[in-house]
């Protein structure tokens, strides 16, 4: 194995301890078998996990609840990374002066490999020596990543109810309707209640040709009351946003309209569940809604939800901010001539600055436009505030050297 520097070596056990812990929160979220809506009783039992909690608070405060769920997300994007702020500061002033401390170590770390290039043990033990002594923090460099990937999962988390708990209205919504617009027409028609349970509903209509037809009428209606009450303004803004037909659904190639392996977890991936259904019964109620060309759509016949558009920009930015955060903190030298050690550092190194990117990448693709939206903020805000930060940073260092020396010219 390639011998790598004393802080090489470090880092890469930090961001192999950062691997395991998301790990074990994907395995953890994933595996949760907990986190699934009923939609039996006549109302859908709100979230529990306090993200999704606060989610639907912010989102009732915008006009009501009636307003699109993605300027909800933006929302809570930007007051979360407001909460966390003072993290954020912390761990860029780490940054900070780890940078300056490497700018003061550099020439005496370049002078130490020449002198015990060909003694690892020795220089490892000289390195060691000259961090404790400028108070150079390897974990400090590593606790973004750390953070980001928990805070990542947690809000993951919360994303997930969210969406399992607007299926679930939305399909409770839906059969409310369809039943309702069942027992209004089997009234009118004069049907009685002949099974007693004081519902009319299609076991109250003879088995008889002309009442078969009934039924197949009254189910037409019904199905199209169905579709009129999801594509009503009220629930239609709540899910469209911008081009994203339903921002609950992935801004992919997948239906606007989740069918019924989606919503009962068979298909997708780590979507909360609906019980207390049947494949029969939600296909019949929502027959209408579910054709591509009713409830809208991108490609042929309306099969697309989104445009694959917040999966790419989030894996753009998500590498911008990366590239951002990585260069504002110091980096040793690398050895000099024609060491292996150079050539593994410099692959690890690219392979970590892919890490959070390509894993951006794979949740913006194969998860909700919801969560989608909120990487893309978030990433959007981190390198705002990454900006922001180090042009304070290099406002005080001016004025820090105009005071040392008044004849420096200030650019």
């Amino acid at each position: 194995m390639v011998d790598l520097s004393f802080m090489r070596r470090r880092k890469v056990q930090i961001y192999l301890l950062a691997a395991l812990i998301a790990l074990c929160c994907l395995m953890l979220v994933a595996c949760n078998n907990d986190i699934s809506y009923s939609v039996t009783g006549e109302n859908v039992s709100e979230p529990t996990h306090f993200m999704a909690k606060f989610m639907l608070t912010l989102n009732n405060a915008i006009e009501g609840g009636s307003g699109s769920f993605g300027w909800t997300v933006i929302l809570f994007t930007v007051i979360l990374r407001l909460i966390l702020s003072p993290l954020d500061i912390w761990q860029k002033v780490i940054a900070r002066k780890n940078s300056k401390a490497m700018e003061r170590m550099r020439p005496q770390l370049e002078s130490l490999q020449a002198k015990y290039g060909d003694d690892k043990q020795r220089l490892q033990q000289e390195q060691m020596a000259l961090y404790k002594k400028e108070k150079y923090s390897t974990m400090g460099m590593c606790l973004p990543t750390i953070i980001t990937l928990v805070v990542f999962f947690i809000v993951f988390a919360g994303f997930r109810q969210m969406v399992g708990y607007q299926f679930a209205k939305d399909y409770r919504a839906s059969l409310n309707t369809f039943n309702q617009s069942i027992e209004l027409q089997i009234e009118k028609a004069g049907y009685a209640d002949a099974d007693g349970n004081g519902k009319l509903d299609a076991y109250d209509v003879p088995n008889e040709p002309e009442d078969i037809a009934f039924l197949a009428n009254a189910l037409d209606k019904a199905q199209t009351d169905v579709l009129n009450s999801y594509n009503s303004d009220e629930q239609k803004n709540m899910r469209k946003w911008l081009w994203i037909h339903n921002i609950f659904v992935g801004d992919n190639w997948s239906k606007a309209v989740p069918d019924f392996a989606t919503v009962t977890g068979q298909k997708g991936w780590a979507t909360s569940r609906l019980t207390g259904i049947t494949k029969d019964e939600y296909e019949r109620v929502m027959a209408k809604v579910l054709d591509n060309k009713a409830a809208g759509g991108y490609g042929k016949n309306g099969s697309w939800n989104g445009l694959l558009i917040l999966p790419v920009l989030s894996i753009a930015l998500s590498f911008l901010s990366t590239k951002l955060l990585s260069g504002s903190q110091g980096q040793p030298p690398t050895p000099s001539g024609d060491d292996p050690a150079k050539a593994a550092q410099g692959q690890s190194m690219k392979a970590m600055q892919w890490v959070m990117p390509v894993m951006m990448g794979v949740f913006g693709l194969l998860y909700s436009g919801a969560f989608a939206l909120y990487m893309f903020t978030s990433s959007l805000t981190a390198i705002v505030f990454q900006l922001v930060f180090t042009l304070v940073g290099k406002i005080v260092d001016r004025s820090k050297q105009k005071k040392i020396n008044p004849n420096i010219a200030v650019r």
